[in-house]
């Protein structure tokens, strides 16, 4: 039986978030301006029936469950209602994953997909919602925990380092949601836009490799900044670029790619270094923490 990660474990998303100052500093040289990671966990899905519920592109059986299980979290669709049934907020809000809700005695019951053991809840339209849900449990890298669902699009992404010797830490995300990388996508870029209140770019660029690192680098130069002096300047800075994120917004609605494309370039060209290097480290760190042990191995990592 495989042994199921306390609230603690959670700890996976932070590689990278809360990488220290000098951290960035040094890799200051070493970043391409729109060098996001790619892996399976950010692979491009058809954007005509997986990038938002029902997920009408998922065979039956993976529909029926999404659907069953985001019923059965009907009524813990609030961080207050959630707080309520146990669950208990950790590490803040992680870029497109937002802010991990644990419950630790579902951590210690196996895996049910009935009751997942995480709830993610991210800030949309100025208030905190339920947006998705996540599995978790230590175990050997070559588990033999079946995925609990059918589709070759679910499989389990691990973190070796918050595992004992032998062991790493499994995981697998549900959005209920649009995703810009399906219903079991390790990241969801589209929680930035959405809370800094931007209409979503279209799911049908993400299938071209270049367009897809421009969204994302995007997506991420728009998380808000932790700290209190770095968000007072990053609010000054925005505020500066206040016609370029409403082109951005008009663009995506119109759904005009190449209009939207040179908003996003005149956009990264704005960010100043230390926002350059800061987005492209998470992109880096998050996306490299959504793969496989045998993924980061084929990519020697």
């Amino acid at each position: 039986m495989t042994r199921i990660v306390s609230a603690f474990g959670v700890a996976i998303v932070a590689a990278g978030f809360l990488a220290p100052r000098s951290a960035v500093a040094q890799a200051h040289d070493h970043v391409d301006p729109a060098g996001a990671a790619h892996s399976h966990a950010s692979a491009p899905v058809s954007c005509t029936n997986l990038a938002s519920p029902p997920w009408v592109g998922l065979p039956e059986q993976d529909r029926r469950q999404v659907a069953a299980v985001q019923q059965s979290l009907a009524l813990l669709d609030t961080p207050e209602a959630a707080l309520a049934a146990g669950f208990r907020p950790a590490l803040g809000d992680i870029p497109g994953m937002g802010v991990h809700y644990v419950h630790s005695e579902r951590s210690r019951d196996g895996v049910n997909i009935d009751e997942p053991d995480h709830l993610l809840f991210s800030t949309i339209d100025g208030r905190e919602q339920l947006v998705g849900a996540a599995y978790a449990f230590q175990d050997v890298p070559d588990t033999k925990e079946p995925v609990p669902f059918e589709s070759e699009l679910a499989g389990w992404h691990d973190h070796p380092q918050f595992a004992g010797p032998g062991e790493t830490l499994h995981m697998l995300h549900v959005w209920f949601i649009p995703s810009s990388n399906g219903p079991f996508a390790g990241l969801n870029f589209w929680l930035p836009f959405r809370t800094a209140g931007l209409e979503l770019p279209s799911s049908c660029w993400m299938a071209d490799e270049a367009d897809a690192s421009r969204i994302q680098t995007v997506s991420f130069a728009l998380v808000p900044a932790r700290n209190e002096a770095a968000a007072a300047a990053q609010a000054e800075r925005m505020a500066a670029r206040t016609d370029i994120l409403a082109e951005l917004d008009a663009s995506a609605r119109a759904v005009d790619h190449d209009r939207w494309f040179a908003a996003a370039d005149r956009f990264i060209a704005d960010l100043s270094p230390v926002e350059r290097t800061t987005t492209n480290l998470l992109l880096r760190a998050l996306t490299m923490a959504q793969m496989s042990s045998e993924e980061r191995g084929d990519t020697g990592n």
